[in-house]
């Protein structure tokens, strides 16, 4: 019933076209259910008449039946029409709610959740919600209204035999919600390992060539095998209980069928004297309804376990949309230009296990160019991370003039720091909107002038329409290639302070050593911050800063520095260039 509540919301914007549907739902089912009724006085009209031995005229229930079944199928066709239209806007809903918290959640978040898994909850999901929910529902209201009105018919024809279908209704009932619950914790299982087969299949995917390389082909599929059978198992445990449904409230139905057939065969040769007049018609038009009266329950059974799956996928969506958002108290801008940035007492750790940046301490004034050395997981990337505020530190800040970054309006921060890092990501669109992402105005003077200062001109121009050729991640573009055009995003924007997060380090020498010339005419006169493991590109820093795998400075100072003191940095210079 909570998961229901929750559903609600996303119907708010439909409520004038449910109850719409509802309304049609009304006239069509009462449409269909009043011929049965009509039908049985045509038929006492005809006993009558053969009694009689006269001619029966039944053409004024012929042709009000005719009306009825026009009726009935027009609006049928217009409750169906509405019913798929606010199971799509529902949909589209869903879609937009879960795209907006994927894109306004923490990192940590996304970290913390494969990305399989993120994507089917956006699109299998969404479609398990349409085909179960949206049309489940639709058809458990239409059987309400059908349950509803047969009632009435019944009770009008003979309340003896009516009061007779009542009481035993629970019995169906009971059997379809019994294997139901049975059947729920299957489905939920169904939809989490749904979402860990796709997880599987996207990351052998995206590494793909580190799989063929190291010959882990028959690994990955043993591992996949395992999934997939923990997939088929939920899946089939799910169905088998979904196909016994059906048969098993068939079966009571037609145990209640048979005993009404009987009673009111007994009713009628006997004469019972009820306080209502039963004939031969009223016991066909009973029998009818009757039948009628079962099918809305099997119905219901028959959509149960679609809506149970439903709601397991419902709920995953659910949770994809609560995500808790990257809250943002920064509520300060930072006065004129950038002229110092510093670390105080900072202390970061991802898990609250292991610290990762122990009580940084540093100082940065406007123009230097510093640089992070240091081995793997020593936290030179999260120093960046912790600054751009992806990450928010346990202890301590990041101050920008004296104001500190966790009082800083995120956007103003991100607005005045441009990055390029490791990965590049280019996305599907002409060369030109590639480079103009982040400057959607630029002119194609700027653009152009942006692609010469980071070199990426000669290759763009060589392309079949240069800069309106349509690229994407997997165009057949050299990393080097990409990584130039994302350096040339950096280039239009020209930010105060510019991170470089091992910009180079897809890049052939020569791109480099033509990198390296743009990048000093770009960082002249602005702050910026270098992570690299080349020490060839960080010689003429003006502060290397060298980590430890503590998470603390191991030591700082100017190439020379280092070298004259013999440390770390010294022996790691030497070990690349020896």
């Amino acid at each position: 019933m909570k998961t229901v509540k929750r559903l609600l919301p996303y119907f708010k914007d439909c409520k004038a076209l449910a109850i719409l549907s509802l309304l049609c739902a009304l006239i069509a089912t009462g449409s269909k259910l009043t011929i049965p009724f009509l039908a049985g006085k045509a038929v006492d009209v005809i006993y009558s008449a053969t009694q009689s031995g006269t001619t029966p005229d039944i053409s004024i229930y012929l042709i009000v039946m005719a009306i009825l079944l026009a009726f009935g199928t027009v609006f049928r066709y217009i409750f169906d029409y509405l019913v798929a239209l606010i199971g799509q806007r529902v949909i589209k809903e869903m879609r937009r709610r879960v795209f907006h918290s994927y894109l306004h959640v923490p990192l940590k978040t996304i970290d913390q959740n494969k990305r399989g898994d993120l994507v089917t909850r956006l699109i299998n999901d969404e479609e398990n919600v349409q085909n179960g929910l949206v049309s489940g529902f639709a058809s458990f209201y239409d059987g309400i209204i059908a349950i509803g009105i047969t009632l009435v018919f019944m009770f009008t024809l003979h309340w003896a035999l009516g009061l007779i279908v009542v009481v035993l209704t629970p019995i169906s009932i009971f059997v379809s919600r019994f294997i139901s619950r049975f059947n729920s914790k299957h489905f939920k299982e169904q939809a989490k390992a749904s979402g860990q087969v796709a997880s599987y299949v996207l990351e052998s995917l995206t590494n793909s060539e580190a799989v063929a390389s190291y010959g882990l082909e028959e690994d990955r599929e043993e591992v996949f095998a395992s999934l997939n059978s923990s997939y088929q198992e939920h899946q089939f445990k799910a169905n088998m209980g979904a196909s016994i449904i059906n048969p098993a409230t068939r079966l009571v139905n037609a145990l209640i069928n048979a005993l009404l057939i009987l009673a009111g065969a007994l009713f009628l040769i006997n004469d019972v004297d009820l306080g209502v007049a039963f004939t031969v018609g009223a016991l066909s038009s009973f029998l009818t309804y009757a039948s009628n009266y079962m099918q809305p329950f099997n119905d219901i059974s028959n959509v149960a376990s679609e809506i149970e799956y439903a709601l397991s996928s419902f709920a995953r969506i659910d949770e994809a949309c609560n995500f808790e958002e990257d809250h943002d108290e920064g509520k300060k801008t930072v006065e004129g230009d950038i002229h110092s940035i510093s670390a105080k007492d900072l202390t970061f750790s991802y898990d609250g296990n292991r610290i990762i940046i122990d009580n940084l301490n540093l100082q940065i004034e406007k123009g230097m160019k510093v640089a992070f050395v240091g081995p793997t997981g020593c936290g030179k990337t999260t120093i960046i991370n912790i600054l751009m505020r992806f990450y928010d530190p346990q202890e301590g800040s990041f101050y920008l003039n004296d104001v500190s970054t966790l009082e800083i309006n995120k956007s103003e921060l991100r607005k005045r720091v441009g990055m390029v890092l490791q990965e590049t990501w280019i996305f599907k669109g002409t060369v030109r909107e590639n480079i103009a992402y982040g400057k959607k105005d630029a002119s194609l003077e700027e653009i152009k002038e942006a692609a010469r200062k980071a070199r990426a001109d000669r290759f763009i121009e060589r392309l079949p329409q240069g800069y309106d050729t349509v690229i994407s991640d997997s165009s057949g573009l050299s990393m080097g290639e990409k990584q130039l055009l994302c350096v040339s995003r950096l280039m239009l924007l020209e930010p105060e302070v510019v991170i470089l997060d091992e910009a180079t380090s897809n890049i052939d020498v020569r791109t480099e050593s033509l990198l390296n010339a743009s990048f000093s005419a770009l960082l002249e006169g602005r702050t910026s911050l270098v992570v690299a493991h080349r020490l060839s590109t960080i010689i003429n820093s003006d502060l290397i800063i060298v980590m430890n795998s503590h998470g603390g400075i191991e030591e700082k100072g100017t190439h020379k520095e280092l070298l004259e003191k013999g440390g770390f940095y010294a022996k790691l210079y030497r070990a690349q260039f020896s």
